[in-house]
């Protein structure tokens, strides 16, 4: 099926049929009579040899040297030259190579109506060539977003492993009775991570799901003082959201707001659902040492910019508020 879909797109495919068509418009075009004869493909297809020239020549080489290049003004005054040697190279055609055209309409057509269609060929061929560049470079811009998309996404991975692998390796340094519990958590959001954030799209629903795990594994590692709060409100079950999209806020948050906080830490997530997705996390910000100072965040804040750009371009907001002792990230998707 692949062979055929790629050979259906191929020029060996569509030029022949393009010619096909063309030769059958021009004969019914010039017939001599309402009903088409041999007599008139026999000349139509003669009546092709200036037009394949033009043609060729106009795909082949000004379009590419000079359309695609810019310019313009030499493209126009090129197109008038390759009208006139087509002029000429059509008379050429039927006052030299075909003997019989006085038996044929062609030969009393004027030439402004020889040089109306000659017109209408360029046009028409470099309407479809520029098209097909067009469309051409859609999917190859297209699979490059696809790819910086799976870049991004899967860049959340290891970010995220290495936290929890931390937090676990806290717990199991301590000999924490609740090693074997973060190990459960980290198997089934892995399990996630690896099957079922393969879509554009993936439910809501299953995205807090993930959310709410996260959060008690790394919650296995703060202090007991923290304290973690995750509301969520609206009917979520029907929406789909980017995977993992909140992910790099919320790493962020355990990352660098409780980090060195003995008392007081705090993570504040809300999440809303109304016309749109509204979501916020705010968190103090613990001690940061040298090599994060000045870089609150890390990759995760810009992984999340990103991606919001490529996948809900001027369809979101996202606002970022910081103070010495607070950092508050919301976002918006309408």
């Amino acid at each position: 099926m692949k062979r055929l879909v790629k050979f259906l797109k191929s020029r060996w495919f569509q030029h022949p049929i393009f010619w096909m068509l063309s030769i059958y418009a021009i004969g019914s075009y010039f017939a001599i009579s309402s009903i088409l004869k041999f007599l008139d493909f026999y000349y139509a297809l003669f009546f092709h040899i200036p037009l394949f020239f033009l043609v060729y020549t106009n795909l082949l080489v000004i379009v590419p040297k000079l359309l695609k290049k810019g310019r313009y003004a030499l493209y126009a005054l090129s197109v008038l030259a390759l009208l006139a040697a087509t002029y000429w190279l059509h008379e050429f055609t039927f006052e030299v190579i075909v003997a019989e055209t006085a038996l044929y309409m062609v030969s009393f057509a004027d030439w402004q109506v020889l040089v109306t269609i000659f017109a209408i060929y360029i046009v028409l061929t470099t309407l479809l060539t520029l098209s097909k560049s067009w469309y051409t470079l859609q999917q190859v811009e297209k699979e490059k977003l696809s790819i910086e998309l799976d870049s991004l996404k899967t860049q959340v991975n290891p970010h995220f492993l290495f936290n929890s692998l931390n937090s676990i390796y806290s717990l199991a340094l301590a000999k924490s009775e609740q090693t074997a519990d973060s190990v459960l958590e980290l198997s089934n959001l892995l399990r996630y991570m690896l099957y079922e954030v393969g879509e554009d799209k993936v439910p809501l629903e299953k995205e807090v799901e993930m959310i709410e795990n996260y959060i008690e594994l790394q919650k296995l590692r703060a202090d007991a003082s923290t304290k973690v709060q995750f509301s969520v409100s609206g009917k979520i079950e029907a929406y789909k959201v980017a995977p993992l999209l909140f992910f790099p806020l919320i790493e962020n948050a355990f990352k660098h707001g409780v980090k060195g906080v003995s008392e007081e830490g705090f993570i504040h997530i809300e999440m809303k659902l109304d016309k749109g997705l509204y979501f916020e996390i705010s968190n103090n910000k613990g001690v940061v040492d040298d090599m994060e100072q000045g870089k609150y965040g890390g990759i995760g804040l810009e992984n999340v910019k990103r991606r919001l750009e490529l996948i809900y371009p001027n369809a979101h907001t996202f606002e970022i508020e910081e103070t010495a002792d607070l950092f508050t990230a919301k976002l918006t998707l309408k």
